[in-house]
């Protein structure tokens, strides 16, 4: 499904915003396991191959952003910035740029 596409713009993206902007439920928890939800639908509908790379991607960063929250400003904070951005950048290199550098 791409931005523009009909599928995307008549009933996707209108079906997102009602479940998102819901007037029953106004938490932000909620809130936030809806747009994950649909992230994970609107990726799964373009290839869903690669869904369980992006919960396995989610979980690593949402543990490194709780080991990060847990530390002071200082060494151990910084080691587990540095080792979240080099897998996030690690990881896009390698989906994005090894068959371009083979």
């Amino acid at each position: 499904m791409v931005f523009s596409s009909s599928v995307f713009l008549s009933l996707f993206l209108p079906l997102v915003l009602i479940g998102y902007f819901n007037p029953f439920f106004k938490g932000r928890r909620f809130k936030n396991y809806f747009l994950l939800l649909a992230s994970l639908g609107f990726y799964a509908w373009g290839e869903p191959v690669f869904v369980l790379v992006m919960l396995v991607s989610i979980v690593i960063n949402w543990l490194l952003g709780i080991l990060i929250d847990r530390h002071e400003p200082g060494g151990k904070r910084k080691l587990f910035l540095v080792i979240a951005v080099t897998y996030d950048v690690s990881l896009l290199f390698v989906f994005k740029y090894v068959s371009f550098i083979a």
